[in-house]
């Protein structure tokens, strides 16, 4: 018995077959390389789709992929019913027993692609990590931080943390920009400055509104707390239109003269995205 399923195993898996096998392989590997240097290029040629065109290369690549193995299988090899339970419990058990991690972060993987908590290109904060998703793979996704970092987290992982997505498919986010003023200050003048500040930035979006709210805070003195709420243009621009905004204010206030006299800190300043913060004090 174990010599003719030794026999019918060498039968299914002659030369001929898994030469077959490698060369279809390698051709669905051409097609994935294929589609992610065509995928890249149109996101730089179609900057305002950038998001939309990068999205659908994940879900292709796996569809593909899952396509050409079940193709290999059922068409290339074609193994007889009993031998293919047998090899798929051994290979079950064998996952089941070494690679528990490797399947948690397979299944993980296609839910993302397929629930779409987010896509590539969006901002999201994933367990304290900020970045632009640049990958989302049947094992991990990776990020890119602002600080020019590669960030990899395990798909499993991803999905029992919250992840706080910034601008969800879309373009443009809010950029929330917070300075705060000594609570004498001209109100009404500086939240003129502010939005005026934040639309003249060649980073913002201005088909969508501009916000500057004031609220009352306590940090050694009593203070005036301004929080512009703006769009930007391209989420990859947020840090650009954040700096970009307070350099602004700060200079016009200076201008204008509008802080008094006194030893306390004068400007606190700080600018945040959806999940990110970056302060400065002067």
């Amino acid at each position: 018995m174990p010599d003719e399923t030794l026999k019918t195993l060498i039968e299914q898996f002659s030369f001929t077959k898994i030469t077959s096998a490698l060369v279809f392989f390698f051709m669905v590997w051409g097609v994935v390389w294929g589609l992610r240097i065509l995928s890249n290029w149109l996101a730089r040629k179609f900057s305002r789709s950038r998001l939309f065109i990068a999205s659908f290369y994940p879900v292709l690549r796996l569809v593909l992929w899952v396509g050409a193995v079940a193709f290999i299988i059922f068409g290339i090899v074609q193994p007889p019913m009993n031998t293919l339970v047998a090899i798929s419990a051994g290979v079950g058990l064998a996952l089941g027993l070494g690679a528990q991690d490797l399947i948690r972060n397979i299944i993980a993987g296609i839910l993302i692609l397929f629930d779409r908590p987010f896509r590539v290109g969006d901002m999201v904060d994933v367990g304290g990590q900020y970045g632009e998703v640049t990958n989302i793979g049947l094992r991990s996704t990776r990020l890119q931080t602002f600080d020019d970092s590669a960030v990899t987290l395990p798909n499993a992982l991803v999905l029992s943390v919250a992840v706080s997505n910034a601008n969800n498919g879309s373009l443009d986010e809010m950029v929330v920009t917070e300075f705060h003023l000594p609570a004498t200050v001209d109100v009404q003048e500086v939240k003129a400055l502010a939005a005026e500040a934040a639309a003249c930035s060649p980073y913002v979006y201005l088909k969508k509104p501009i916000i500057v709210m004031v609220d009352d805070h306590f940090d050694r003195a009593f203070l005036s707390r301004f929080r512009i709420k703006a769009y930007v243009l391209d989420v990859r621009f947020e840090r650009l239109l954040a700096s970009d905004i307070l350099e602004r204010v700060k200079k016009e206030i200076v201008r204008r003269n509008l802080l008094p006299e006194i030893s306390a800190p004068l400007f606190l300043a700080r600018s945040t995205g959806v999940g990110a913060v970056a302060g400065t004090d002067d």
